[in-house]
């Protein structure tokens, strides 16, 4: 949750292509589709890697000093934001969504059966060595790992060769690195010498021994199963609050005017923009271009949505300082320092080890658009309704 605060301002950017950032737009609901397609794909992904990696504070210039410059009263008419009403609907936890857990948990977990000729589907524990030439290669070898039988996770013919054998068993596999593999060894032919330790196979049911040998916190089937209930009730409630929270805030930029885009907030959303398909892409193993492409998006396209999102970020960037101004939230002030020494005690860090580890815009912003955030919801009418049981399996 507090890695998931500190992307405020990622996040700002990338639900800012689907917001009707202005009422002065022209229709964008083709381009905000587009946009979608790039954007939001792998979002739980892009977040993981990008709280890791943190965003770092050289040379950084942040949202604070490009708004210095920005004549916000000029650019943005803000609308409603107190007073407004929202409906938070929290999804019921069904018996399937705690079966598919337990299930899931089952597979990651199989238990080993002996006498047992691994089959596809199958997990084994193996210790293998690679030869090239009659010579141990680099990242070649390894003791104890585990191996579904037919993932794919070794190139061709290794896991096929492992099929029919039983536990304590030794193969020689003699296979072909394909030509797409790394430089070093592309096409090289291998000799691989595996041991089969175990063959495992996820069980039916769980029983009160699987628990407790593998599931921490719990020792049998009953506490496991009212655990799962717990956690997904608690999850399914934090989703309502986020999404409640994104509505209410998404109402008030609707209801704000845009009456001018600075472009030095532009093209900070477009920066993210390209950041993020370059994350993607990354993930991908293509360039921009050909991720781009295989998206079936053209690149005169991409920059049309790189430009649409680019404003919805700057729209967000308004409203958010246009209620701070409002306010007068400083950055710096008593509430704000307060929030920040929050920030650090939650993450251990020093103010200069936020900055290094996720830039000091995210920092700032996190704080401020937090501020904004709670401002709204203190003063909204908030309806709860608690999804049915159907509608939540749907």
């Amino acid at each position: 949750m507090k890695k998931k605060l500190l992307m405020t301002m990622m996040m700002l950017g990338i639900c800012a292509a689907c917001a009707g950032c202005s009422q002065d737009t022209s229709d964008t609901d083709t381009d905000t589709a587009q946009t979608e397609e790039v954007s939001t794909e792998a979002e739980t992904e892009e977040n993981t890697e990008m709280e890791e990696e943190g965003t770092g504070e050289s040379a950084e210039v942040t949202t604070a000093d490009l708004m210095k410059d920005i004549d916000v009263e000029k650019c943005v008419i803000l609308g409603q934001y107190k007073g407004i009403t929202v409906e938070k609907t929290i999804q019921a936890v069904t018996d399937e969504d705690v079966e598919n857990e337990i299930q899931s948990a089952l597979a990651s977990y199989p238990v080993e059966q002996e006498g047992r000729e691994a089959q596809e589907g199958d997990t084994v524990n193996i210790d293998y060595v690679g030869r090239i030439d009659g010579e141990e290669f680099e990242g070649g070898s390894d003791t104890g790992a585990d191996l579904l039988l037919g993932s794919g996770q070794f190139i061709e013919g290794f896991e096929d060769g492992l099929i029919g054998a039983t536990a304590g068993e030794t193969r020689v596999l003699d296979l072909t690195f394909p030509s797409d593999y790394t430089e070093e060894l592309s096409g090289k032919d291998v000799e691989f010498t595996v041991t089969v330790n175990a063959v495992k196979v996820p069980l039916e049911e769980p029983t009160d021994e699987w628990v407790a040998a593998n599931i921490e916190g719990y020792s049998t089937v009953e506490e496991y199963r009212a655990g799962i209930r717990s956690q997904q009730e608690e999850n399914n409630q934090q989703t309502a609050d986020d999404q409640v929270q994104y509505t209410a805030w998404m109402q008030v930029v609707d209801n704000s005017t845009i009456n001018e885009y600075p472009q030095t907030l532009v093209d900070m959303g477009k920066d993210l923009y390209r950041q993020q398909a370059e994350l993607y892409a990354q993930f991908s193993g293509q360039e921009l271009e050909e991720f781009i492409e295989s998206s079936g998006v053209t690149m005169e396209e991409y920059e049309e949505n790189a430009e649409e999102y680019g404003k919805g970020v700057a729209a967000q960037a308004l409203v958010a300082q246009a209620i701070c101004d409002a306010e007068g939230y400083q950055i710096g002030d008593e509430t704000y320092q307060a929030s920040l020494e929050q920030m650090m005690s939650d993450y251990g860090l020093t103010e200069d080890e936020l900055y290094e580890s996720y830039g000091r815009d995210n920092v700032e912003q996190t704080i401020q658009l937090q501020r904004v955030y709670d401002l709204i919801m203190a003063n909204a009418t908030v309806t709860e309704t608690q999804a049915e049981a159907e509608t939540a399996e749907e």
